[in-house]
């Protein structure tokens, strides 16, 4: 497992909550995650991704901070929500209100 990392997030952004896999949704955001022995799945990786784009700096390593750093800086960016969808090595997870959904 590489760990590319791609976020998608929905185009219309009133669609964010109501969101699914037929909803229309642009690239955001690339990726590498680096690699970390506790993440052995994809959704695992997905579940990382999480952690570093809504946890607060000072709970995040350096690197996960950079990662962090560049995607919070580009306009419109703050933090993974529901309805965006984190794509690991070109399988695609759906964040849900609570957890992940392969789609």
């Amino acid at each position: 497992m590489s760990n590319v990392i791609k976020i998608h997030r929905p185009i219309n952004r009133r669609e964010q909550f109501d969101a699914d896999e037929h909803t229309a949704r642009e690239l955001v955001f690339e990726c590498l995650l680096p690699e970390t022995p506790s993440v052995k799945t994809k959704e695992q990786a997905a579940e990382l991704m999480f952690h570093i784009l809504n946890a607060p700096m000072e709970y995040l390593s350096i690197i996960e901070r950079k990662i962090a750093t560049t995607f919070r800086t580009a306009p419109g960016q703050a933090s993974l929500s529901t309805g965006d969808v984190v794509e690991v090595d070109e399988v695609k997870f759906l964040c849900e209100s609570i957890g992940w959904r392969e789609i």
